[in-house]
């Protein structure tokens, strides 16, 4: 009864009330989704975090047949190496990823988009500098000579090296 006296004398009081209240249960439910995701691990190297969401065992289990498996993590190839590029490419994949498997929007096969390409090609390059370049010519490299003149990327010819399959 005292909330709706006080809501009575005090007309911003219930608008207030309903606000702290939603905010709450949508902190709230946000909290909840994140601990059953296992959202905590996203934040660690960990590659198993990876296959937390049953879309992803096919890429993870790629992973551990490829190349690389013993050398490099997800996030040695998936992410900036720097500290805040790091952390943003993480919450924004992270956000990406919960709501395209929120709205089953997952694509298949999975393949990287610009940004996450551009990632994969530096990293390869910070790995690998005295052998790799920023962009090679196909023919030179003993590519495909109808291609000459394209700009390829490391995983243009090498994409099964982090993973069996090509993902």
């Amino acid at each position: 009864m005292k909330v709706i006296e006080k809501a009575k004398k005090q007309p911003y009081f219930l608008a207030t009330l309903i606000l702290v209240i939603s905010i709450g249960v949508v902190l709230g439910h946000g909290l909840y989704t994140f601990v059953y995701a296992k959202g905590f691990s996203y934040m660690s190297d960990d590659p198993s975090a990876c296959k937390n969401c049953h879309v992803m065992n096919q890429v993870f289990e790629s992973w551990e047949r490829g190349g690389h498996q013993h050398v490099a993590t997800c996030n040695d190839c998936h992410v900036p190496h720097d500290f805040i590029g790091k952390w943003m490419m993480k919450a924004e994949s992270g956000f990406g990823h919960s709501y395209a498997f929120t709205a089953k929007d997952n694509p298949v096969p999975f393949s990287a988009n610009a940004k996450s390409k551009k990632v994969i090609q530096n990293n390869c390059i910070e790995c690998h500098g005295e052998y790799a370049a920023t962009s090679v010519n196909a023919k030179a490299h003993g590519g495909d000579p109808n291609i000459q003149n394209e700009s390829l990327s490391c995983v243009s010819c090498h994409r099964q090296v982090g993973h069996a399959h090509n993902y």
